[in-house]
């Protein structure tokens, strides 16, 4: 017992103190979620509640990860604003919406304005989509492709979302970088003063 009070310590610790650490973590933990939702996921198919409906699955999942990572992390508040906010508490958010728009179901379901049922074509890839029940004047086809656009858009965002995380932890380890140098040529200066 005493052991694994102290390994939850040290991993609580190393959570704590390494934005990388902790964001990497959750980055898995996310990955995870995600594919169980996706199995859980059915697009009501219905122009009125779609768009909430998926907008649901955008913004709580993002929401609680944003609020866990400040409070992993750790998040000191003065005079009513958070005065230690890290960027970095916005990355696992950025990842969950990254995993969603990566998978397209989401979003296709958001922008259909059609009514149908949720149906998985069994192609080459299989794809959900929501099959037209309604008599309109554009045909299943038509639909469909609008409907594979729509997934293709949203992995363009996620492929976009996914490219600026990148390019922010780039420029976030060159920082730390720079910051560590310059910190060691303080140390080197007063120790030959």
């Amino acid at each position: 017992m005493e052991r694994r009070l102290q390994w939850l310590s040290r991993l609580r610790n190393e959570l704590s103190n390494s934005p990388l650490v902790s964001n990497v973590a959750f980055g898995f933990i996310l990955m995870g979620l995600e594919k169980l939702v996706e199995l859980e996921f059915q697009c009501p198919c219905n122009p009125k509640w779609n768009g909430t409906f998926s907008s649901a699955f955008f913004v709580i999942p993002a929401v609680m990860a944003f609020t866990l990572m400040l409070i992993i992390q750790g998040c000191r508040c003065h005079m009513h604003w958070p005065k230690s906010l890290s960027v970095s508490s916005f990355v696992p958010a950025v990842v969950w919406l990254i995993l969603l728009f990566l998978d397209g179901q989401y979003f296709a379901c958001a922008m259909t304005d059609w009514k149908g049922r949720f149906v998985t074509v069994d192609r080459a890839a299989p794809q959900k989509w929501c099959e037209p029940t309604d008599e309109n004047d554009v045909t299943p086809q038509e639909l469909m492709l609008r409907s594979q656009k729509l997934f293709v858009v949203s992995q363009v965002i996620g492929i976009a979302l996914l490219v600026f995380i990148c390019v922010g932890l780039i420029v976030y380890v060159i920082q730390e970088s720079c910051r560590q140098e310059e910190e060691m040529q303080e140390v080197n200066n007063y120790e030959m003063t």
